[in-house]
């Protein structure tokens, strides 16, 4: 009888993970954010938004999963770029919602 192996996670799994976690704390700091006053710099996003905010987030999030198996198959470099600019975005929003 075989030990059952444990499953490890790669480090390309790792960021793919944070990708999308990058992108819900987007999505939900934008969120925030436009129903305080703010508004969508993306004009697709912002036409998404227009169709409610469940919209909004359920295709960001989406968009970005799908996004990130394909990019950790075929360019896993690409997405330290993406994190990293993620981690700004996210950084930059959320010291808006604290200060607003």
């Amino acid at each position: 009888m075989e030990t059952p192996t444990r499953a490890t996670l790669t480090p390309d799994a790792a960021l793919a993970l944070l990708f999308v976690a990058l992108n819900v704390a987007d999505a939900w700091t934008t969120a925030y954010l436009t129903t305080h006053g703010a508004i969508e710099v993306n004009p697709v996003m912002a036409q998404v938004l227009a169709n409610g905010i469940a919209t909004f987030v359920t295709l960001k999030v989406g968009v970005s999963m799908i996004l990130a198996t394909f990019l950790v198959r075929y360019t896993p470099w690409s997405l330290k770029v993406l994190c990293v600019s993620f981690v700004g975005v996210v950084a930059w929003q959320v010291t808006l919602c604290v200060t607003t």
